[in-house]
């Protein structure tokens, strides 16, 4: 065996040696990296999921604990009717229930809101036992519903009177696919979640949803009790494989007073399709190391050839030398020892001939320029690993930039699917028509946010003090719009709820002042005065029923009035409810005083309520605002029209007058039309 093929074999051993340390070394780090991506994307799914459960959950607690509170239901007093009508009301403002019960102590239930088992003791399931046997003053559970014959879930609340007596208990069922809801949006946004079996259990292993088992909802425990087991006992363990599945652990914590109910959350995954990403960088990883060993192989017998090459012709020239032919000098140009060998035997030749020394000049001087081009060869290496390097940071960058937009897009979604669901709860607390058509039904509400949630909001109720019957309704222009409008709106709209409905107040001025003084409470604007802006504006409305008697308060929302074609402005006070002007400010914040109007209603009288939203639009050729003048002038032309037509009318001219010069709608826009349709209401 020549030193070539000596050569040859320890280029290509290096070469292998090499490539499958680096492989090695770079597949396990990789493995490790995506390892910990793909874990740390489940869990936050997971944490994403059972956060929603555990906040609709708390909103619901929250919601019993005040019908728990309820002065209607908590009178003995009151008839079977009467009790029936309350709950049914109360189904009506909290339409996501599927129903809602009262009973007595006894569990005997006397009123539902559909009228579902009346007269019947219910038996004593889970929440029945934490009620009667004083655990807990409100609970929840998810169980088969008595009177649905669903599973459902269940959250009941102790009434109690003045005197802090047990007087019955309210309970409000609501639907379970809420639940399905929250998965598929996970499987919507995350395409692993798609191949994933998702369970989530009770402390007990009964099995509240699963993708995979929905028949045995409620019915069934979880099928391996034994992974259950393992998770408990390894707490700080959130995944574990079992079989040919990772199994992600994710155990409920609550959400802000409610802390939950230990419920459990567990996500399977094939390990396949986890690790397919590692999978496919390994094969990755491992053509470029086949690639890059085929090339060190060339380049391993290119150099082989090149040192070896020197060696075999220094050995030929030594042998002819040795033979006696002093013209057989190696022509050898490096400078290793193989280099100074050949520069040995010119010395000897040039000993014997003058030749010789020409020709060792000459084998200097091309050292010397071999010695430069090595030196620019090493230059351009240099250059090229600085370039690869720069290749390597750019793909790099590159992938962080590309996950970055992905998370961005994924936040941008989340965020835009909360502001949807903010909106379809204002829409919620939001009235009926069915309450005031009941008695105006020539009337109509052009309701146009500006944003998805709105800042303006319309509110009305029907409530009976000394015998006499009285119709409630406001229109309301909160500070700001979209989200910060819409937390103001249901503020307003609670507030008003809490000062009439509850509490029974129905004199506007009053009502108002209570709202303002309520406001500035809630907001602590007493306290920080200088920076809070945050108010509202409201025009207020009492109707008697019987004798059609109107009363109207207002904080800067005036109202327009027409009577046999005659047009009056009944304007407002000049005050906003909540936040601090310059005015409160010299006035060190006292409560407001207001301005109580009265007016005879008589048939076919009109009058509008509005926030400032429709005047305020741009629009027109010069862009300007639509204008209180505008606005008055079309409700003079259009007054003594159909309400139907007068709304469709409305939101056509605002539409329009934007549309000229290609504005967006400016603010939350709200316009209340009502026509007086008899000289008295009899219902």
């Amino acid at each position: 065996m020549n030193i070539y093929i000596k050569l040859v074999l320890l280029c290509l051993f290096m070469v292998a040696f090499t490539g499958g340390t680096v492989f090695y070394f770079v597949d396990m780090e990789s493995r490790e990296t995506l390892e910990r991506q793909i874990t740390a994307r489940i869990e936050k799914q997971s944490s994403f999921a059972i956060g929603n459960i555990d906040r609709f959950i708390y909103e619901r607690v929250t919601d019993i604990q005040q019908l728990s509170q309820d002065p209607i239901l908590a009178d003995e007093s009151i008839s079977q009717a009467e009790l029936t009508d309350r709950i049914k009301e109360l189904q009506l403002k909290n339409g996501m229930y599927k129903s809602i019960s009262f009973f007595d102590p006894t569990r005997l239930r006397l009123a539902d809101s559909r009228n579902l088992n009346i007269g019947k003791t219910h038996d004593l399931t889970t929440y029945w036992e934490k009620i009667d046997q004083g655990q807990q003053e409100v609970t929840m559970d998810i169980s088969p519903s008595a009177s649905l014959q669903i599973p459902v879930m269940h959250f009941a609340a102790v009434v109690r009177n003045d005197m802090g007596t047990r007087v019955g208990t309210v309970v409000t069922r609501a639907d379970l696919s809420w639940i399905n809801s929250i998965f598929e949006e996970s499987m919507a946004t995350d395409s692993l979640m798609r191949n994933a079996d998702i369970n989530l259990l009770d402390k007990e292993g009964t099995i509240l949803y699963s993708n995979t088992n929905p028949d045995g909802v409620l019915k069934e425990k979880y099928y391996d009790m034994k992974q259950l087991t393992y998770f408990a006992e390894n707490d700080k363990e959130k995944y574990h494989v079992f079989g040919d599945k990772i199994y992600f652990y994710t155990l409920e914590t609550g959400y802000l007073s409610y802390a939950g109910n230990n419920w459990i959350l567990l996500i399977a995954l094939p390990k396949d399709v986890v690790y397919e990403p590692i999978y496919d960088l390994r094969r990755s990883i491992g053509i470029m190391l086949g690639i890059v060993i085929l090339l060190g192989s060339g380049i391993a017998f290119v150099v082989a050839r090149l040192f070896a090459k020197p060696i075999l012709s220094l050995t030929a020239s030594a042998k002819k030398m040795g033979e006696g032919n002093l013209e057989a000098v190696p022509n050898i140009k490096t400078r290793d020892e193989i280099g100074k060998l050949a520069q040995s035997f010119g010395q000897m030749a040039n000993k014997l001939k003058a030749k010789m020394r020409e020709q060792d000049e000459l084998n200097i001087e091309l050292a010397a320029i071999n010695e430069r081009i090595e030196s620019k060869y090493v230059q351009i290496n240099e250059q090229k690993v600085e370039i690869e390097l720069s290749k390597d940071q750019i793909e790099m960058q590159n992938s962080a930039l590309g996950e970055a937009f992905k998370e961005i897009e994924k936040q941008n979604k989340s965020i835009t699917s909360s502001i949807h669901y903010a909106e379809r709860i204002q829409r919620s607390t939001l009235p009926e028509h069915d309450i005031f058509n009941k008695y105006f039904p020539e009337s109509f509400v052009l309701y146009k946010p500006r944003d998805i949630v709105s800042g303006d909001f319309y509110w009305f109720d029907e409530i009976v003090r000394d015998g006499k019957r009285h119709l409630m309704f406001a229109v309301g222009d909160c500070t700001g719009h979209g989200v910060p409008g819409g937390f103001m709106s249901m503020l307003g709209n609670n507030l008003l709820t809490t000062v009439v409905t509850i509490g029974g107040q129905i004199e506007p001025a009053i009502v108002l002042e209570e709202v303002d003084y309520d406001i500035r409470k809630v907001l602590h604007q007493d306290e920080h005065s200088e920076n809070s802006q945050d108010g509202m504006e409201i025009a207020f409305c009492t109707v008697e029923l019987d004798t059609l008697k109107m009363k109207y308060s207002g904080a800067h929302r005036s109202l327009y009035f027409f009577r046999n074609g005659e047009f009056t402005e009944i304007k407002a006070d000049r005050a906003s409810l909540g936040g601090v002007s310059k005015i409160r400010k010299k006035r060190k914040l006292t409560n407001l005083q207001l301005t109580t109007h009265e007016i005879q209603l008589q048939k076919d009288d009109v009058f509008y309520l509005f926030s400032d939203g429709y005047k305020d639009q741009f629009g027109g050729e010069l862009g300007r605002i639509f204008s209180s003048k505008r606005f008055k002038n079309l409700l003079k032309e259009i007054h003594q029209q159909p309400m139907k037509q007068q709304m469709e009318r409305l939101d056509k001219e605002v539409m329009a007058w934007s549309k000229i010069s290609d504005q967006k709608q400016t603010d939350d826009i709200i316009v209340l039309g009502v026509r007086v349709t008899s000289s008295g209401l009899e219902m």
